[in-house]
C-alpha cells in the first residue's frame, strides 16, 4: 500500500506557529527534518507533529526530530520503541534537550513578565529586575573596594579577616540569598493566585453545567 504525501515542511512550520505562540523554531532544527523527513511515514510524522501541539513544545521541531528518532524497525536489535523506559530489562537513560528547557524557562519568563505588567504598568517587571540587579552590583562593588584595603590585601583568607569585616561580609551575602528568597515566595504567591483562579473558572463551569442540566 502506497504511503500518503507527506504535506510541505514549510506548511508544518507556519501550522506550529500558529498553534504554540512564541515557541522556538531554529534554521539547524529545521535542516534536521529535512535530513530525516524521507524516511519516515505520513503516519509517523502526523502522530508526532500532533502530540509537539497537544503537548505545547516550545521547541516543537526539536521535539518532533527527537520523536522521530526513536521509530525503528521492529528486526533493529537497537529499537527501543516498544518500551521507551526500558529495553532488554535495563533502564535506557533519557538526555536533557537543554535547548528545549531554555525554551522553556523563556516562555515562562515572558508570561511572568506579562502577569506583572498587567498588575503593575507596563514595563514594571523590566523596572523592578534592573532596580534588583543594580542593588546587587553595587553591593560587590563595595565588597570589591572593601577587600582593597591595605588591611585586607595583608589578610590572608576569611578567617584573618576582623570581626567588623566579617560582619559586613556575612550581611552583604545574607542580604542576596533572602532577595533570591523574597523572590522566589513573590513567585510563588503568583503561581497560588493563578491556580485559585484556574480552580474558580473550573467551578463556575460547573455550575453552568449543572444549571444547564436543570433547565
Amino acid at each position: 500500500m502506497m504511503d500518503k504525501p507527506k504535506p510541505n515542511i514549510d506548511k508544518l512550520v507556519a501550522y506550529l506557529k500558529g498553534q504554540i505562540p512564541n515557541c522556538l523554531i531554529t534554521d539547524e532544527e529545521i535542516k534536521e527534518l529535512k535530513i530525516l523527513y524521507p524516511n519516515v511515514t505520513y503516519k509517523d510524522i502526523n502522530r508526532v507533529f500532533h502530540q509537539a501541539i497537544k503537548n505545547h513544545a516550545m521547541q516543537p521541531i526539536s521535539f518532533i526530530n527527537r520523536q522521530l528518532r526513536l521509530f525503528r524497525p521492529s528486526s533493529d536489535p537497537f529499537n527501543t520503541q516498544i518500551n521507551q523506559r526500558t529495553a532488554y530489562g535495563k533502564r535506557i537513560e533519557k538526555g536533557t534537550d537543554w535547548q528545549a528547557r531554555y525554551a522553556e524557562i523563556r516562555a515562562k519568563r515572558v508570561q511572568e513578565e506579562q502577569q506583572y505588567d498587567q498588575q503593575h504598568g507596563a514595563g514594571s517587571w523590566r523596572k523592578k529586575q534592573g532596580q534588583e540587579c543594580q542593588q546587587i552590583h553595587l553591593g560587590f562593588v563595595e565588597l570589591e573596594k572593601h577587600m582593597a584595603t591595605p588591611q585586607q590585601e595583608e589578610a590572608k583568607g576569611y578567617d584573618s579577616w576582623s570581626d567588623e569585616a566579617k560582619a559586613w561580609y556575612n550581611n552583604l551575602i545574607q542580604g542576596v540569598f533572602d532577595e533570591m528568597k523574597a523572590e522566589e515566595q513573590r513567585r510563588k504567591k503568583e503561581r497560588q493566585k493563578e491556580l485559585a483562579k484556574k480552580r474558580e473558572q473550573a467551578e463556575v463551569r460547573r455550575e453552568l453545567k449543572e444549571l444547564a442540566k436543570n433547565v
